[in-house]
């Protein structure tokens, strides 16, 4: 663009050209054959008629100047000679017309605070001080709350919160924490969930390449067939249980794909009260298993069984299972044909707890079986006593729209809060927590789930070999 009036560019101004690094310096030709500005001289002075200034390419100091540098040009000029100073500013500055004005009339302003204070305005100087809140939580806090996320399992932020502060007075002897202060430790203890995510960011932006210490596995496409049953329908809403002892089952297949021949299976049972969960793993689909472990479950549950309900699967609906739970007082119902949220709380559990750590791999050996078993009794450990899960306490309508609010806890905090639990099994369960070492923990589960992949392995390579 050419510029008709003398705009003053001061010294020191540099006018890169598109596509240009701004440390270079000199005199280039534009498209039209003219010479154009790059830089101006230690004076001060006026660019020539016609001459091409790029186009919005300056820093923000520099327009500043320019404007600067004008503003007795532009006092002094008439109405028309003013808006033609204004629409090059505006060109070259990329400013607004309005605050490019403000810019003019300001500068240089004095503006008298008493009788002796007096404050002359530079659009040049920046702020002084920094204004909001200062930084409570620096690059400390965030490493340690790593670690601590490392040690949980990369668990949600909401998770987490509840997880210091259930394990508060035992994080701090692992040789990772030993070194932090109680300071550093105070501003631990009452940092929000918000604040986590915000901190954790980039270590978890970072450590999601490499996975968290537990083994993931992607999800595949899972069948299952639902049969008719004869048992009493119960739906989602009705599901209400004020104490604990409502226990959802479900069967989880191991089959890699395959469901021809014989696998093994898990029997995946939650608590809908406190989410106490229970995993035991079946050698084949027989309902002899599958009462056996229903019965391993009620038996070894820390609170009394009452009602048990399942999906339409054969291996829960038959007869077997119905007489054992009428021989043990025990409800039975079963959900709707093809509506798995009827069975919502072990459907979650079966991804968190079962195919996290096992994958989808096909298990049907006698040793895959007795690992499973070890692997799943330091996982029920891990997820009971350690990792607190979230359970919507209530929810309000706004407009059209549900506000939800959840309660998160570990489920053997809420088997503690019972008040129908006896005395002595709350002692119990304490007493045991006290020997239980979360870090021990993850290292088993990853040593058998190590152990697992490798008894997989050489099991499918010995098959190919006879094939």
């Amino acid at each position: 663009m050419r510029y008709s009036s003398k705009i003053i560019v001061p010294n020191g101004v540099l006018f890169p050209q598109k596509g240009e690094k701004r440390g270079e310096r000199g005199r280039k030709e534009g498209s039209s054959g003219e010479d154009t500005v790059n830089y101006i001289s230690n004076k001060k002075e006026e660019l020539p008629m016609n001459t091409i200034i790029p186009h919005k390419n300056l820093k923000a100091r520099e327009k500043k100047i320019i404007i600067e540098a004008n503003q007795k040009l532009y006092k002094r000029s008439s109405r028309k000679e003013k808006t033609i100073i204004l629409n090059e500013l505006q060109d070259i500055t990329g400013y607004s017309r309005k605050y490019i004005i403000y810019l003019l009339n300001i500068h240089n302003k004095v503006i008298k605070r008493s009788s002796r204070l007096i404050i002359r305005a530079d659009i040049k100087r920046s702020l002084v001080s920094r204004r909001g809140r200062k930084r409570v939580y620096n690059d400390r806090i965030s490493r340690v709350l790593f670690k601590i996320w490392r040690i949980a399992g990369g668990i949600s932020s909401k998770h987490l919160k509840v997880f210091i502060e259930e394990n508060y007075d035992t994080l701090w002897r692992y040789s990772t924490l030993r070194d932090t202060t109680l300071e550093e430790r105070e501003l631990i203890k009452r940092v929000s969930h918000a604040t986590i995510d915000r901190l954790l960011k980039s270590y978890r932006d970072k450590y999601r390449e490499n996975g968290i210490p537990l083994p993931i596995r992607k999800r595949r496409k899972k069948s299952a067939h639902l049969v008719k049953g004869q048992i009493d329908i119960e739906i989602w809403k009705e599901k209400m249980p004020k104490r604990p002892g409502y226990i959802e089952i479900d069967l989880v297949e191991h089959n890699g794909g395959s469901s021809k021949g014989e696998f093994i299976y898990t029997l995946c049972g939650v608590d809908v009260k406190t989410y106490w969960v229970f995993l035991r793993p079946l050698k084949n689909k027989a309902r002899v298993w599958t009462v056996e472990a229903v019965s391993s479950i009620i038996n070894s549950a820390p609170f009394l069984v009452y009602h048990i309900h399942s999906d339409n699967g054969s291996e829960f609906i038959n007869s077997h299972l119905l007489e054992y739970c009428k021989t043990r007082r025990i409800k039975f119902t079963r959900s709707r044909e093809h509506i798995s949220n009827d069975n919502p709380h072990v459907e979650n559990r079966n991804m968190v707890v079962v195919r996290r750590y096992v994958g989808y791999s096909r298990y049907d050996s006698h040793k895959e079986l007795e690992i499973l078993k070890q692997l799943y009794y330091y996982i029920e450990l891990r997820h009971n006593f350690f990792i607190p899960t979230m359970r919507l306490s209530s929810k309000q309508k706004i407009g059209k729209k549900y506000k939800r609010f959840y309660q998160t806890k570990t489920p053997y905090r809420r088997v503690l809060e019972d008040p129908e639990t006896p005395e002595f099994i709350k002692e119990t369960l304490i007493e045991f927590k006290k020997n239980l070492d979360i870090v021990k923990i993850n290292k088993t589960i990853v040593k058998l789930y190590n152990l697992l992949e490798k008894v997989h392995k050489n099991k499918e390579a010995l098959y190919y070999e006879k094939s």
